[in-house]
């Protein structure tokens, strides 16, 4: 039975870390393990073999072939996961095989995953050798929040863990759940919170913010408990003009630790064939930290 926060009603206990072994992959453990410390939650990690690798190879051989792929990427987990000195229930190692992004939310599905954390580097162009755009057709299709760690975020976590979250929200008020982990990850983290909105169709004025406080006032009231100590730790912010830019922009200036945004949810043949890139996107490969996205 999951244990909620009282606060928010969110529950990690089950954090998904994927990997392909490469460096962008690896990068993410250190996100993906201190966030499962935090929430003590069980860290499930998981490596997919793709298949098309195999298709040349006669049925024995690609059997024998296979199964060398699967006790190598056990070898290799295990490695990864020693310097960390989990005991052995608080970690579980799952290797499969078959399309990577549609076995990863499989897994995601099965082992009833509450974060699932990858590492990208951002390159469309080798998406099916590498993690690349996979990351994002994990982000649209999985039934859980994905934290992404992008090529420009940094290898670990800063020291002492999240200390300014940024939620990106479209329309305020905000319907989406992902104020909830916003304001949940900044409890458990004594961080502050900043929530933006960005509009791409206003120009800044003087009087903007006097326009926009009362709505965020009701976004208080909305995602956050009466007695929480966060209402001493939130802020607002009103971007202008492109939305990846303004984020961006406010993210370099301001020392995020992390971004949290809604996606859309899309089926996997428009997952993986996205005619361009839009925010969430832009964000997880330009941005200089981790971006939570929640369906």
């Amino acid at each position: 039975m999951k244990t909620l926060d009282p606060k928010t009603g969110i529950s990690i206990e089950n954090v998904l870390f994927a990997t392909d072994f490469s460096p962008a992959a690896e990068a993410a453990l250190s996100y993906a393990s201190a966030v499962a410390d935090r929430y003590q939650s069980r860290l499930y990690v998981a490596h997919v073999i793709n298949l098309e690798s195999f298709d040349l190879l006669e049925s024995e051989s690609a059997r024998i072939t296979l199964q060398k792929a699967h006790d190598e990427a056990q070898r290799k987990i295990t490695q990864l996961l020693d310097p960390l000195h989990l005991p052995r229930y608080r970690y579980r190692i799952v290797v499969a095989d078959g399309a990577i992004s549609e076995v990863l939310v499989e897994i995601i599905q099965r082992n009833h995953i509450d974060l699932a954390v990858l590492g990208t580097h951002g390159r469309r162009a080798f998406k099916k050798l590498l993690m690349g755009s996979i990351a994002e057709e994990v982000f649209r299709m999985a039934p859980c929040p994905v934290l992404t760690v992008g090529p420009k975020t940094a290898s670990t976590p800063s020291v002492g863990g999240l200390q300014h979250i940024l939620c990106a929200v479209e329309f305020v008020p905000d319907k989406s759940k992902a104020a909830q982990y916003a304001v949940s990850l900044a409890e458990r983290y004594s961080a502050t919170l900043t929530v933006i909105n960005v509009r791409e169709d206003m120009p800044a004025s003087p009087n903007t913010a006097e326009k926009f406080s009362e709505p965020f006032e009701h976004w208080i009231r909305d995602n956050v408990a009466s007695g929480s100590d966060l209402r001493n730790r939130i802020r607002f912010e009103r971007g202008f003009g492109p939305a990846p830019d303004s984020i961006l922009d406010f993210v370099a200036k301001s020392a995020v630790d992390m971004i949290v945004m809604s996606v859309r949810q899309l089926d996997p043949v428009m997952a993986a064939h996205l005619p361009k890139s839009d925010t969430a996107y832009e964000l997880v490969t330009r941005a200089l930290c981790p971006v939570l996205t929640i369906r």
